[in-house]
């Protein structure tokens, strides 16, 4: 097998290659962002924080009521949510 013109292929790719690299030069960035944040959103924040350990705590005290043999589930409470849910679902 014979391939003649080996440039051309090469000369493309440089060709596109010298193209996106004037097109980058042209492009004018900002190099700094300034963010502000209100203080109801840092109230928001704190609050998400504050439940997120609160569940934290709660996800410990399971495993270790699981650990210990000493957490029961209540199975009405597990029917109910059943029965809600599936009542919910079918309309």
């Amino acid at each position: 097998m014979r391939i003649n013109d080996t440039k051309y292929g090469f000369y493309s790719y440089q060709n596109q290659q010298n193209r996106s690299n004037t097109n980058n030069t042209t492009k004018k960035t900002s190099t700094s962002a300034e963010v502000n944040i209100s203080s109801r959103g840092r109230e928001i924040s704190q609050a998400m924080m504050s439940e997120q350990a609160q569940r934290q705590q709660r996800i410990q005290e399971l495993k270790q009521q699981i650990a210990d043999g000493n957490y029961h589930v209540d199975s009405s409470k597990i029917a109910e949510k059943m029965t809600a849910f599936w009542k919910n679902t079918s309309i």
